[in-house]
């Protein structure tokens, strides 16, 4: 598969194949292709040549509304409105409020929910700026979950967190891999560690898959990757 923005290619021969429960990391210097992966999967563009598919069926066979009906995204950036708890989380759909009190104890966010004054009932103020942003973080995560979407995306979403929040998101991407794809751009690769498949980009390739303990084996890249955090 390859993307080109005018003469320059975005990506050039990514083959990767994913499959439902698994937790796959795209990682790499930046301008090494991670976002414009993600930016095809949710049809932001089509690749000059090759595809993506779904089941067997290229993700162009489907309308845009039902292929992103079925993706969720998570980024560093939360919009937190001046409604309720509840209301953010269901970010515009009816409210169901057991199925938002799930969401939440899923995106680790229900403990410091339940201790607001109104539980989820609780009006937040414009940005969030009565909660940190882990909690911001947290709500956003749990705004993701309410839709049941099959892929959840999860872009950059830790690289501007203190360790106890992101080691708070971390756990709870990893309460949601059971029955979903998830895809994790990550800035800290001690956030991904567990993922079962951690692809390396370089320069739009794919320099790069395995496991933590495989790359450390076989990737000087994703070892010189490692050493940068250290």
């Amino acid at each position: 598969m390859k993307l080109k923005y005018g003469d320059k290619r975005a990506l050039n021969g990514i083959n990767i194949s994913v499959s439902k429960s698994e937790f796959v990391a795209l990682v790499g210097d930046s301008g090494g292709g991670k976002s414009s992966l993600v930016n095809l999967l949710i049809r932001f563009f089509d690749p000059s040549s090759g595809k993506i598919t779904i089941n067997g069926t290229d993700i162009r066979d489907f309308s845009l509304q039902s292929l992103r009906d079925s993706i969720a995204i998570v980024t560093q950036r939360v919009y937190i409105f001046r409604e309720s708890v509840a209301a953010n989380v269901a970010y515009g759909k009816e409210i169901d409020e057991q199925k938002v009190i799930d969401a939440l104890k899923k995106a680790n966010a229900y403990e410091f929910i339940s201790e607001l004054p109104e539980g989820i009932h609780t009006r937040l103020d414009e940005f969030g700026a009565n909660l940190s942003g882990g909690q911001r973080q947290r709500i956003a995560i749990a705004r993701a979950i309410y839709i049941n979407p099959k892929i959840l995306i999860f872009d950059e979403a830790t690289s501007a967190l203190d360790s106890k929040s992101e080691l708070k998101i971390t756990q709870a991407m990893e309460n949601l891999v059971k029955d979903k794809i998830t895809f994790v751009i990550a800035h800290r690769l001690s956030t991904v560690q567990k993922a079962d498949k951690i692809v390396v980009l370089k320069h739009g390739k794919v320099s790069a898959i395995g496991t933590d303990e495989e790359l450390h084996i076989s990737s000087s890249e994703y070892l010189k990757l490692k050493g940068l955090q250290a």
